[in-house]
């Protein structure tokens, strides 16, 4: 990686101002995935000392800064106490906790990158990004976002919810990226549904949930009859990884499974 110039942003404003000075300008954040710019890299803004690593816990919303490591988040009790701790389950996938330690919240959700297992399982939750300059979206809309983002992600804001969450990701070995990753949470006849590594980034099955949402008492047909809508609801896709057929037929039996674990059926 070919680095120019390194500057330790003093305030956000400054940090934004000289982020855009220069076309080839980078933000350094957690860092982990710079080189894969490709590009040299002209002045690389440090975000460090902007205080942007701290997680709060209030009666409604857990705040976390886009600057938190994963490994914090996945150990604060707030976040473990979410739907049965599926959030923290999905972070502590994500490889080994020497990488959980570098790489940010931040980072995993500005790089939309196709396998992040946390950004699946946050997507089925109420997940509001506030960016700097003054600028509010939810997770869901920021992720259908084809457009650079011109702004700086400072905080993550989760609400939260008495749900009953369910995470599963697939893939070849523990430190390998998922091949699939399926998420749902589950509260008040509100179901949600979110798949990632199709391989593209995490979308939420929103037909699927339609479908369920509209039944009184959902019994083992109506996941069955889910499972299909779900498969013709998503792209999925080939890589060297795995097949789109492949991918097919995990998402629809880990869904099923899913979706009995937080109904209470037995499987």
């Amino acid at each position: 990686m070919d680095v120019k110039r390194h500057y330790l942003a003093p305030d956000i404003e400054q940090a934004y101002k000289v982020w855009l000075d220069h076309p080839n300008n980078a933000l350094l954040a957690g860092g982990l995935w710079l080189k894969k710019i490709g590009t040299p890299i002209e002045m690389l803004v440090d975000l460090g000392g902007l205080g942007l690593d701290k997680i709060v816990s209030n009666e409604e919303e857990i705040i976390i800064g886009a600057l938190a490591p994963l490994r914090d988040i996945e150990k604060h009790q707030a976040i473990r106490m979410i739907g049965n701790g599926f959030i923290a389950k999905a972070i502590s996938s994500i490889m080994g906790v020497g990488l959980r330690n570098l790489a940010t919240l931040g980072g995993s959700i500005a790089g939309k990158y196709p396998f992040s297992d946390v950004v699946t399982a946050l997507l089925t939750l109420d997940v509001t990004l506030k960016f700097y300059p003054h600028h509010t979206i939810s997770l869901a809309d920021f992720l259908e976002l084809r457009e650079k983002t011109e702004r700086i992600l400072t905080h993550i804001h989760i609400k939260k919810t008495a749900v009953k969450g369910h995470f599963k990701k697939i893939s070849n070995t523990p430190l390998d990226f998922a091949i699939l990753n399926l998420a749902i949470s589950y509260q008040d006849k509100d179901i949600r549904i979110a798949i990632g590594s199709r391989p593209s980034i995490a979308k939420l099955a929103s037909k699927t949930s339609a479908y369920l949402n509209s039944i009184p008492n959902i019994d083992i047909t109506h996941i069955e009859a889910a499972a299909k809508i779900m498969l013709e609801e998503m792209n999925f896709a080939s890589t060297m990884a795995a097949s789109g057929e492949y991918r097919r037929t995990l998402a629809s039996a880990y869904l099923k499974r899913g979706l009995k674990e937080v109904l209470g059926y037995d499987r």
